[in-house]
This record gives C-alpha cells, sequence and structure tokens, in this order.
C-alpha cells in the first residue's frame, strides 16, 4: 500500500507509514470475497440474506480502497514516471493473473468441469469473469487511466484532474446500463472484462478522490447524525429495493432504472458507513491489538489471497441441501466464516513459501525487490 503524503493527523501510521486501519479493511475486505466464495463456488448456494447484503458493498469497497491508496499527493507525471508506473503495474497485474489464472484453469477448473486442458485456457480468456480473476484485469485498466489522465494534464490542477476522471467514471458506468450482454458480445470486451471495468470504475474514483480530500470528508462526517443517516439510508433502501426486486414491479423499464440507481446510492452508503467505521475505531484496528494485527497481516497479503485462494476453495455442494432445507442464515454464514478462514490461513502458508525465493515474489506477487541485497522488501506494491 502506498504512503498518503497528507495523512490525518490522528490516522495511525505504522513505522513503514503504512495507514493501519487501511490496512485493516483491506484485510476486513478480503474475508468478505472468500466469504463469497465459499458460499457460491463452494457451498453452490449463488444467494442468501447475508452474502447478498455485503454484495452491496462488497467489490465496490475493494475498489474504493484502490483508488484511495493510488492517491499520491506532489507527484510528478513526466514522461519517465509515467512509463515507470504503467510498466510496473502492467507487471504486477498481467503476469501473476496469467500465472495463476491459466494454472487453476488447466488444474482445478478442467477436473471439476471435466474440460480438456486446452478448452479451459480458451474458457478462461473468453469468460469474462476470467474464471474468477477478472478482478486484476479491470483493475489494471483503472490504473491506465489514473495514470495516462494523471500524464497528459500533469500541469493542470489536481482538481482539475479529477474531475476529469469523475466524467469518464460517469460515460462508463452510462455504458453499463446497455447490459453486460450487449458490451459482451464482442470478443475484446471478453477478454478484458470490460463491463466490470466499466461498471466499478466510478468506485476508484470515488477513492482516489476520499483520499485527497480526506480531512475534509471526515470532518463532514463527524457531524451530528450525519453517519446516523448514512446508515439508515444504507439499511432503509437495501431493504426497499430487495421488496421491489420481487415485485411486479420490475416488469416496467422505468422501475429498473430506478432499482439500477438505488443499487448505486446503497453502495456509496455501504462504502460510507464501513469506511467510517473503521476510521472511527481506527485505535482498535492499530498494530497494539491483536485483531488489528491480523486483519493488517490479510490486508498487506490482498494479491496473495486472491490470487491462491480459488484453488482451496472446498467443493461442499452437498451441504447446500441441508442449508436450504434448515433455512438457518446464522448458520450458514458461520460455516462460511469459518472455511473463509482456513482457507486465508492455507494461502498466507503457501504465499510465505513462494516468498522465500525473491524472485517469485518479485514476479507472482508484486513484491518490491531490496536493491541494495537483491531481495524483496518488505512492501507490496498497492493493488
Amino acid at each position: 500500500m502506498t504512503e498518503l503524503l497528507s495523512p490525518n493527523k490522528s490516522t495511525s501510521l505504522s513505522p513503514t507509514k503504512r495507514i493501519e486501519w487501511i490496512d485493516a479493511l483491506r484485510g476486513f475486505t478480503m474475508i468478505l470475497v472468500v466469504f463469497s466464495h465459499i458460499e457460491v463456488f463452494g457451498f453452490g448456494i449463488p444467494s442468501n440474506t447475508v452474502n447478498s447484503f455485503f454484495s452491496q458493498f462488497r467489490m465496490p469497497l475493494f475498489f474504493f480502497i484502490s483508488g484511495f491508496i493510488a492517491y499520491r499527493a506532489g507527484e510528478v507525471w513526466d514522461r519517465q514516471y509515467y512509463t515507470r508506473q504503467m510498466l510496473k503495474k502492467m507487471r504486477i497485474q498481467i503476469i501473476p493473473t496469467l500465472f495463476f489464472g491459466l494454472l487453476f484453469s488447466i488444474t482445478v477448473f478442467s477436473h471439476l468441469h471435466n474440460q480438456t486442458a486446452a478448452s479451459s485456457i480458451i474458457m478462461f480468456f473468453d469468460n469474462p469473469a476470467k474464471l474468477g480473476y477478472w478482478f486484476t484485469i479491470a483493475l489494471l485498466a483503472m490504473f491506465v487511466i489514473h495514470y495516462t489522465v494523471s500524464f497528459v494534464l500533469a500541469r493542470c490542477k489536481l482538481s482539475t484532474r479529477q474531475m476529469v476522471l469523475a466524467g469518464i467514471a460517469v460515460i462508463l458506468y452510462l455504458i453499463t446500463l446497455a447490459g453486460s450482454s450487449t458490451i459482451y458480445k464482442y470478443p475484446v470486451a471478453r477478454w478484458f472484462s470490460t463491463f466490470n471495468f466499466m461498471l466499478y470504475f466510478q468506485f476508484f474514483v470515488f477513492g482516489n478522490i476520499f483520499a485527497c480530500y480526506q480531512e475534509r470528508i471526515f470532518r463532514f462526517l463527524q457531524r451530528p447524525n450525519i453517519i446516523a443517516v448514512i446508515i439508515l439510508l444504507f439499511f432503509g433502501l437495501f431493504i426497499a429495493n430487495s421488496f421491489l426486486k420481487a415485485s411486479s414491479l420490475m416488469d416496467s423499464l422505468v422501475w429498473r432504472v430506478v432499482s439500477k440507481l438505488l443499487v448505486e446510492v446503497i453502495r456509496y452508503m455501504g462504502i460510507l458507513s464501513v469506511v467510517s467505521a473503521f476510521r472511527h475505531y481506527e485505535h482498535s484496528f492499530s498494530s497494539n491489538t491483536r485483531i488489528g494485527r491480523s486483519l493488517q497481516y490479510i490486508g498487506k497479503r490482498t494479491l496473495d489471497i486472491y490470487l491462491l485462494h480459488y484453488f482451496l476453495i472446498p467443493q461442499l455442494h452437498i451441504v447446500s441441501d441441508f442449508f436450504c432445507k434448515a433455512e438457518n442464515t446464522v448458520l450458514l454464514a458461520t460455516c462460511a466464516t469459518i472455511l473463509a478462514l482456513l482457507v486465508i490461513a492455507f494461502c498466507l502458508l503457501i504465499s510465505n513459501f513462494i516468498r522465500t525465493s525473491p524472485t517469485l515474489a518479485y514476479y507472482l506477487f508484486g513484491v518490491k525487490r531490496d536493491k541494495q541485497s537483491s531481495k524483496p522488501s518488505n512492501h507490496q506494491d498497492s493493488n
């Protein structure tokens, strides 16, 4: 994670200048991702109350954090710096994704779906979700736009660059209203997970702008009743939209558009609620607490966990019948959480083993090299 040059004075910083509550927030979000994949891919339960609730802000929050840590004050965007940043980001996003994605395709995926290695590889490239590995591809596209706008408008004010990024995000979101099926008719769109990139870019930009003006934003959020309103809006709109989706009103184009807009408002309210909670209780998530150290450790290894966890998801579709009959959401969430933490623990063990090789750590997990000792440093490039 990159260092913010103008953090709040009260923000807890580690000795390496990492913002501790942001690391903890990344760890929390990574747990939610693995939790969801355990339920969907492991249990074979595509939707339930808990997972549906977390899905409102889970991926938007991940992209928000990526945009947040991508912000650096005082960067000089000359041609050399732009080229170096682009090449570094391409290395970090492309090489690990291709290595682990293709390995997963020809081993686990081909076995589970009775596919040949060749057909699995073809499916990996042609599948918009990249068999689960779409996140790093979509994130790379976001960084490309962010870096390019910063370079082209280097002589403009920071606010101008951010307005341009916000305008691009709005345009891309409006294009997604045409539907994923329309966009994914084109092979190139499927290759680069274009729909997901266009849908979530707004949250990357939101995180970037939030980081720039975080002191002002947090002062606003600390005003009496502001957080209460945000939390009530989040839960209220989530419940209202759930009823709307289950009603006959969805047969109308107007109400379908209303539902889409509600989803976006819910996502922003969810992000603000969770970010405010972690910022408010930042001392509880510092390295001085056990939960803080644990979440930060996970947060510093999100790329590793994301790349590895698909190999370790247990196939327990047989238990889905039990959960569906029992209709016990708490039991389902508890089992999924325990398994998610176990999967993450094994991912970290494998990650630490791979990281014993400086070369593998550099190319597979984006670990920065120590130029003097030629060993990987403790820092990992932001994702």
